[in-house]
Protein backbone atom coordinates (compact mmCIF):
# COMPACT_ATOMS: atom_id res chain seq x y z
CA UNK A 1 0.00 0.00 0.00
CA UNK A 2 2.36 2.36 0.50
CA UNK A 3 4.88 1.95 -2.36
CA UNK A 4 0.85 2.52 -4.36
CA UNK A 5 0.19 5.89 -2.50
CA UNK A 6 3.72 6.92 -3.20
CA UNK A 7 3.54 6.71 -6.96
CA UNK A 8 0.31 7.63 -6.80
CA UNK A 9 1.29 11.05 -5.38
CA UNK A 10 4.44 11.31 -7.85
CA UNK A 11 1.82 10.97 -10.63
CA UNK A 12 -0.67 14.18 -9.24
CA UNK A 13 2.48 16.07 -8.45
CA UNK A 14 3.61 15.76 -12.22
CA UNK A 15 0.17 16.93 -13.01
CA UNK A 16 0.17 19.87 -11.21
CA UNK A 17 3.60 20.91 -12.20
CA UNK A 18 2.81 21.03 -15.83
CA UNK A 19 -0.90 22.69 -15.16
CA UNK A 20 0.99 25.03 -13.11
CA UNK A 21 3.53 26.08 -15.47
CA UNK A 22 0.63 26.88 -18.43
CA UNK A 23 -0.91 28.65 -16.22
CA UNK A 24 2.16 30.83 -14.86
CA UNK A 25 3.05 30.72 -19.08
CA UNK A 26 -0.57 32.36 -19.50
CA UNK A 27 -0.07 34.96 -16.97
CA UNK A 28 3.43 36.12 -18.20
CA UNK A 29 1.44 36.10 -21.53
CA UNK A 30 -1.16 38.03 -20.44
CA UNK A 31 0.65 40.74 -18.47
CA UNK A 32 2.71 41.04 -21.85
CA UNK A 33 -0.19 42.33 -23.47
CA UNK A 34 -1.87 44.28 -21.02
CA UNK A 35 1.28 46.00 -19.92
CA UNK A 36 2.82 46.13 -23.40
CA UNK A 37 5.93 45.02 -22.02
CA UNK A 38 8.89 45.08 -24.14
CA UNK A 39 11.25 41.56 -24.86
CA UNK A 40 14.04 43.08 -22.37
CA UNK A 41 10.91 43.59 -19.58
CA UNK A 42 9.40 40.21 -20.30
CA UNK A 43 13.14 38.45 -19.15
CA UNK A 44 13.51 40.67 -16.11
CA UNK A 45 9.80 39.37 -15.19
CA UNK A 46 10.17 36.29 -15.86
CA UNK A 47 13.70 35.82 -14.02
CA UNK A 48 12.25 37.48 -10.86
CA UNK A 49 9.15 36.01 -10.95
CA UNK A 50 10.77 32.29 -11.47
CA UNK A 51 13.08 33.12 -8.51
CA UNK A 52 10.20 34.60 -6.40
CA UNK A 53 8.59 31.12 -6.96
CA UNK A 54 11.56 28.81 -6.17
CA UNK A 55 12.08 30.29 -2.91
CA UNK A 56 8.38 30.53 -1.77
CA UNK A 57 8.43 26.88 -2.74
CA UNK A 58 11.24 26.07 -0.68
CA UNK A 59 9.92 28.25 2.05
CA UNK A 60 6.45 26.29 2.22
CA UNK A 61 8.23 22.38 1.55
CA UNK A 62 10.92 23.60 4.91
CA UNK A 63 7.62 24.23 6.98
CA UNK A 64 5.61 21.29 5.72
CA UNK A 65 8.50 19.38 6.78
CA UNK A 66 8.99 20.84 9.77
CA UNK A 67 5.41 20.86 11.13
CA UNK A 68 5.35 16.98 10.46
CA UNK A 69 9.00 16.52 11.87
CA UNK A 70 7.40 17.76 15.14
CA UNK A 71 4.49 16.06 14.98
CA UNK A 72 6.51 12.86 14.78
CA UNK A 73 8.44 13.84 17.99
CA UNK A 74 5.59 14.64 19.94
CA UNK A 75 4.65 10.60 19.74
CA UNK A 76 8.37 9.29 20.85
CA UNK A 77 6.98 9.96 24.50
CA UNK A 78 4.18 7.72 24.35
CA UNK A 79 6.06 4.69 23.52
CA UNK A 80 8.43 5.55 26.53
CA UNK A 81 5.39 5.45 28.29
CA UNK A 82 4.62 1.96 27.32
CA UNK A 83 1.44 3.48 24.87
CA UNK A 84 2.27 1.43 22.40
CA UNK A 85 -1.02 0.51 20.36
CA UNK A 86 -1.93 4.50 20.61
CA UNK A 87 1.84 5.51 19.27
CA UNK A 88 1.39 3.12 16.66
CA UNK A 89 -1.81 4.23 15.71
CA UNK A 90 -0.86 7.97 15.58
CA UNK A 91 2.23 7.62 13.79
CA UNK A 92 0.18 5.22 10.92
CA UNK A 93 -2.18 7.82 10.86
CA UNK A 94 1.02 10.29 9.74
CA UNK A 95 2.93 7.69 7.56
CA UNK A 96 -0.51 7.42 5.38
CA UNK A 97 -1.40 11.26 5.53
CA UNK A 98 1.97 13.24 4.88
CA UNK A 99 2.64 13.65 1.05
CA UNK A 100 6.87 14.19 1.86
CA UNK A 101 8.65 11.38 1.08
CA UNK A 102 11.21 11.64 3.42
CA UNK A 103 8.44 12.25 6.82
CA UNK A 104 6.64 8.87 5.33
CA UNK A 105 9.91 7.20 5.24
CA UNK A 106 10.87 8.65 8.59
CA UNK A 107 7.38 7.47 9.38
CA UNK A 108 7.76 4.55 8.38
CA UNK A 109 11.53 3.61 10.74
CA UNK A 110 9.63 5.54 13.42
CA UNK A 111 6.86 2.70 13.47
CA UNK A 112 9.06 -0.42 13.84
CA UNK A 113 10.41 0.20 18.04
CA UNK A 114 6.75 -0.41 18.69
CA UNK A 115 6.18 -3.29 16.38
CA UNK A 116 9.31 -4.41 18.14
CA UNK A 117 7.98 -4.25 21.30
CA UNK A 118 4.87 -6.12 20.33
CA UNK A 119 7.09 -9.00 19.33
CA UNK A 120 6.22 -8.32 15.70
CA UNK A 121 9.94 -9.00 14.80
CA UNK A 122 9.06 -10.29 11.08
CA UNK A 123 6.74 -6.81 10.21
CA UNK A 124 9.32 -4.77 11.45
CA UNK A 125 11.91 -6.54 9.26
CA UNK A 126 9.78 -6.21 6.21
CA UNK A 127 9.95 -1.87 6.98
CA UNK A 128 13.46 -1.82 7.96
CA UNK A 129 14.21 -3.62 4.70
CA UNK A 130 12.04 -1.58 2.83
CA UNK A 131 13.48 1.98 3.46
CA UNK A 132 16.83 0.90 3.00
CA UNK A 133 17.07 2.96 0.02
CA UNK A 134 15.61 6.11 1.19
CA UNK A 135 17.90 5.73 4.35
CA UNK A 136 21.11 6.36 2.57
CA UNK A 137 21.05 9.89 2.30
CA UNK A 138 20.01 10.25 6.25
CA UNK A 139 22.61 9.04 8.25
CA UNK A 140 21.20 8.94 11.31
CA UNK A 141 17.92 7.39 10.26
CA UNK A 142 20.28 4.69 8.32
CA UNK A 143 21.85 3.75 11.50
CA UNK A 144 18.89 3.71 13.90
CA UNK A 145 17.55 1.46 10.96
CA UNK A 146 20.63 -0.63 10.86
CA UNK A 147 20.48 -1.17 14.88
CA UNK A 148 16.85 -2.29 14.95
CA UNK A 149 17.40 -4.80 12.04
CA UNK A 150 19.86 -6.06 13.87
CA UNK A 151 17.75 -6.70 16.88
CA UNK A 152 15.33 -8.21 14.91
CA UNK A 153 17.35 -10.72 13.20
CA UNK A 154 18.41 -11.27 16.57
CA UNK A 155 15.28 -12.20 17.95
CA UNK A 156 14.15 -14.37 14.85
CA UNK A 157 17.71 -16.49 15.70
CA UNK A 158 18.28 -15.17 12.16
CA UNK A 159 21.79 -15.04 13.16
CA UNK A 160 24.08 -15.03 10.35
CA UNK A 161 22.19 -11.86 8.85
CA UNK A 162 22.69 -10.37 12.31
CA UNK A 163 26.51 -10.55 11.84
CA UNK A 164 26.51 -9.74 8.50
CA UNK A 165 24.70 -6.34 9.00
CA UNK A 166 26.50 -5.79 12.54
CA UNK A 167 29.95 -6.35 10.81
CA UNK A 168 28.89 -3.95 7.53
CA UNK A 169 27.93 -1.21 9.34
CA UNK A 170 30.47 -0.75 12.22
CA UNK A 171 31.55 2.52 10.42
CA UNK A 172 28.22 4.09 10.80
CA UNK A 173 27.65 2.36 14.67
CA UNK A 174 30.97 4.04 16.08
CA UNK A 175 29.94 6.87 14.97
CA UNK A 176 27.23 7.36 17.15
CA UNK A 177 28.35 4.75 19.86
CA UNK A 178 28.92 7.85 22.77
CA UNK A 179 25.58 9.43 21.28
CA UNK A 180 23.87 9.14 24.84
CA UNK A 181 20.54 8.47 23.14
CA UNK A 182 21.96 5.29 21.90
CA UNK A 183 24.78 4.29 23.92
CA UNK A 184 22.47 1.98 25.80
CA UNK A 185 20.97 -0.05 22.91
CA UNK A 186 24.69 -0.64 21.71
CA UNK A 187 26.07 -2.11 25.04
CA UNK A 188 22.52 -4.17 24.44
CA UNK A 189 23.47 -4.64 20.75
CA UNK A 190 27.13 -6.21 21.55
CA UNK A 191 26.13 -8.73 23.89
CA UNK A 192 23.56 -10.19 21.84
CA UNK A 193 26.77 -10.65 19.25
CA UNK A 194 28.44 -11.74 21.99
CA UNK A 195 26.58 -14.39 22.96
CA UNK A 196 24.87 -15.59 20.02
CA UNK A 197 27.52 -15.01 17.24
CA UNK A 198 31.04 -14.62 19.30
CA UNK A 199 30.47 -17.37 21.92
CA UNK A 200 31.67 -14.76 24.50
CA UNK A 201 30.57 -16.82 27.87
CA UNK A 202 33.03 -15.22 30.15
CA UNK A 203 31.90 -12.69 32.46
CA UNK A 204 28.67 -12.19 30.14
CA UNK A 205 26.19 -12.91 33.25
CA UNK A 206 28.11 -9.85 34.66
CA UNK A 207 28.12 -7.45 32.26
CA UNK A 208 24.34 -8.03 31.76
CA UNK A 209 23.90 -7.26 35.54
CA UNK A 210 25.71 -4.31 34.90
CA UNK A 211 23.43 -3.00 31.95
CA UNK A 212 20.71 -3.98 33.45
CA UNK A 213 21.54 -1.86 36.81
CA UNK A 214 23.06 1.12 34.63
CA UNK A 215 19.98 1.47 32.10
CA UNK A 216 16.70 1.19 33.85
CA UNK A 217 14.09 1.71 30.32
CA UNK A 218 11.54 0.02 30.39
CA UNK A 219 11.83 -1.10 26.85
CA UNK A 220 15.45 -2.46 27.76
CA UNK A 221 13.55 -4.71 30.39
CA UNK A 222 12.76 -6.95 27.98
CA UNK A 223 16.11 -7.45 25.82
CA UNK A 224 17.91 -8.08 29.37
CA UNK A 225 15.44 -10.86 29.94
CA UNK A 226 15.71 -12.53 26.52
CA UNK A 227 19.70 -12.24 27.25
CA UNK A 228 19.15 -13.82 30.86
CA UNK A 229 17.43 -17.04 28.82
CA UNK A 230 19.91 -16.97 26.18
CA UNK A 231 22.42 -17.64 29.01
CA UNK A 232 20.66 -19.97 30.73
CA UNK A 233 20.12 -21.92 27.26
CA UNK A 234 23.76 -22.15 26.75
CA UNK A 235 24.36 -23.45 30.40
Amino acid sequence: MTKLNIVGFSRMKYIIIIVLGIVYGCILLFCKKILNLSSKDMTRLYICSSIAILVVTAIVNLVYNFIYARKINRLIPLLKEGETKQYFEKMTEIKNKVKSKHIRTIAQLNLTPALIENGEYTSAVAILEEIENNMRKFPLGDMVRRLNLCMCYFYLKDYDKAEVLYTNSKSIFEKYRDHEEYKKHFVVLDLFMDICCNDKEDGIVERIKEARGKYTDKNLIGDFDYLDSLIEDKL
